[in-house]
């Protein structure tokens, strides 16, 4: 809830001891819907009310309330501040921790649909698409990963046709889906046989009433497109509109669930930074009877299609989470100073009989691994150290497996994994 400012649905029952009549609804409604601080969008989406009528006929709005333009710039301010501590991390700490954010981003989108993923199998599939992009998508999840992963770069996925929409869902959920929960029509899913009614929520009770045939759909996401394709609102209102809109369009029969959040990360990511937007999934996860509830009402009838509580909670979302990248980022650095330190100190009281300066590099790149990785899976393998070695230091491949050799017989480092040779800082 906002403060002082309260949905259409709830407004009737706050003159107590007597009701607002519907006429007086009707017309907060239009002052509301009408104000000079109002985005009117060209999106109709299909909402029900009580009694389980539906209608179309209300425009989506939002009002750009105080709160809203506060959410905004903390956004703005902590994606800033994100980019400005990520640039003071050396690169293997700053890809690692993006992969770590990756691995929780792909783990939790699927498990609020109730698909249960291995965060160890998911880290070994992004070392793997790491190496080599054009890889072959044969393990389940790969295709997803990979779609996630060409977020980091500066192209972004462009939606100009219906036809974009079942691409995107195509590659994004390759093998993802039941052969029965396919889309059924030419596109997108169409009527179900004998008369079934699509509907979402569980088995006792029923969220939302999506369009029910193919035409429809076409309908909604024609008008979305040309949404999303207007430069007209700030990025991040025409993200999480869109996020709200194509859920309540649900064009397919699985999967819409996870499009939606691709949909939003890939947006944010490209137009703030890859750590906010490799962060949705994790931030709805972890308050999802918030992020189910603000659905719910807004599918209201009696909210008219005003979006403006739907979009401040969803910043709500966003911005604890960034807070909590900043906090991590903050702190791990600060580590990983430590760390360094003594590592310098450690390698100054070597004879001159070690190589110090291979040894040094060994142990520097393990210990940005030992903090960022989040796990074995992601964390850097000696062949990496090998080519960085060689690349950044000109340290040849004799020295560093020789560097490596010494470390273990000190026992600073530790294996932990032989196929691919994989090592951890023990010090």
């Amino acid at each position: 809830m906002v403060k002082g400012y309260h949905s259409l649905s709830k407004e009737k029952y706050l003159h107590k001891p007597q009701m607002v009549s519907q006429e007086e609804i009707d017309q907060i409604y239009q002052s509301r819907l009408n104000g000079f601080s109002t985005i009117k969008t060209n999106l109709y989406p299909l909402l029900t009310d009580k009694r389980e009528n539906q209608t179309d006929k209300y425009p989506l709005f939002f009002v750009y309330l105080p709160e809203i333009i506060k959410l905004e710039n903390n956004l703005r301010e902590n994606s800033n501040q994100i980019k400005e501590l990520a640039k003071k991390l050396p690169g293997i700490a700053k890809q690692q921790f993006l992969n770590s954010l990756l691995v929780s981003e792909i783990t939790y989108t699927n498990k609020i649909e109730g698909v249960e993923t291995d965060r160890g199998e998911i880290s070994t599939i992004i070392r793997d698409n790491e190496r080599d992009r054009k890889r072959p998508s044969h393990k389940r999840l790969q295709s997803t990963i990979k779609m996630y992963q060409e977020t980091q770069s500066e192209h972004l996925i462009k939606i100009e046709n219906l036809k974009d929409f079942r691409n995107i869902y195509d590659t994004l959920l390759e093998g993802e889906i039941e052969e029965n929960k396919l889309p059924n029509g030419k596109l997108f899913r169409d009527k179900l046989p004998e008369g079934e009614q699509l509907r979402i929520g569980d088995a006792l009770h029923t969220v939302h009433v999506p369009p029910q045939t193919e035409e429809a759909i076409n309908e909604s996401l024609t008008s979305l497109i040309e949404f999303m394709n207007n430069d007209d609102l700030p990025p991040i209102y025409k993200s999480v509109i869109t996020h709200f809109f194509f859920e309540n369009t649900h064009p397919f029969l699985d999967g819409n669930g996870r499009m939606g959040r691709y949909l939003l990360s890939t947006y944010i990511s490209h137009k703030y930074d890859h750590f906010t937007g490799f962060s949705v999934a994790t931030a709805i996860h972890s308050r999802v009877q918030t992020y189910y509830r603000i659905f719910k009402e807004a599918d209201q009838a009696e909210n008219y299609a005003e979006l403006t509580f739907f979009i401040v909670a969803m910043l709500k979302l966003l911005v604890a989470q960034q807070e909590e990248i900043v906090s991590t980022l903050s702190d791990d650095k600060e580590k990983l100073v430590q760390i360094v330190d003594n590592i310098k100190k450690r390698v100054a009281s070597l004879t001159d009989d070690y190589d110090k300066k291979a040894i040094y590099s060994v142990l520097f790149y393990l210990a940005e691994s030992k903090l960022f990785a989040g796990n074995k899976e992601l964390g850097i393998r000696d062949r990496d150290i090998i080519q960085l070695n060689s690349k950044e230091s000109g340290i040849s491949i004799r020295r560093t497996k020789s560097a490596i050799s010494q470390l273990k017989q000190m026992n600073w480092i530790n294996k932990i994994c032989s196929k691919p040779k994989q090592h951890e800082l023990s010090i």
